[in-house]
């Protein structure tokens, strides 16, 4: 069976695709670093050997650069790559309740996507009665936080049962095969916590 919940999973939720985020983040990072330099367009195109156009239209988002712009672009004014692909860490990133996305036997909503810098994702999710789903390894040195919001929640691992309810949460190193269930008659709600490790 599919794995739950892996970071090169994308959900169809309406947000911004990918391309669009890293088109925005490269954009706001090039500008960014031409700015605290002092250059102006002109100044990074004759160093760069990239059109003053172009650069105008990947600091305002509107092209996604190849890496072979991207490269000259770093040449050209001394930066490296990856400071033109890193995004901004942010303070403080309030996420709105929305409705759940069905997904197997889940139903989800991404409440903070997995994270280069931190290495974790997270997600509420609710599992409906009788319903239960097996997942496999989620990698070596990979930990996983469940918390139920309400209902029961029954986590099954090397054939062992361990029922978590209301109020409580359980910790689980995820390098093998677990099984989430709801033994009840009642909607069980979660949210999921994992840990991809450093």
């Amino acid at each position: 069976m599919d794995r739950k919940f892996m970071p090169d999973e994308v959900l169809d939720d309406g947000r911004n695709s990918d391309t669009e985020n890293i088109t925005a983040i490269i954009g706001a990072n090039l500008k960014r670093a031409r700015q605290e330099r002092g250059f102006s367009l002109d100044e990074v195109s004759a160093r760069s050997n990239v059109s003053k156009s172009m650069l105008s239209d990947i600091e305002r988002g509107r092209k996604c650069p190849t890496v072979a712009v991207l490269y000259k672009i770093c040449e050209g004014i001394n930066i490296s790559l990856t400071s033109l692909l890193k995004a901004p860490e942010k303070i403080v990133e309030v996420v709105k309740s929305e409705e759940l996305v069905r997904k197997g036997e889940f139903n989800i909503q991404q409440l903070f996507r997995y994270d280069l810098q931190t290495s974790m994702e997270m997600t509420k999710a609710r599992l409906e009665p009788g319903r239960e789903v097996t997942t496999d390894s989620h990698g070596s040195g990979v930990w996983e936080y469940v918390m139920v919001i309400d209902g029961v929640f029954t986590l099954v691992l090397d054939g062992e049962e361990y029922s978590i309810g209301k109020g409580e949460a359980v910790r689980f190193l995820a390098n093998r095969k677990h099984t989430y269930a709801n033994r009840t008659d009642k909607d069980v709600w979660v949210y999921d916590l994992v840990h991809y490790g450093s």
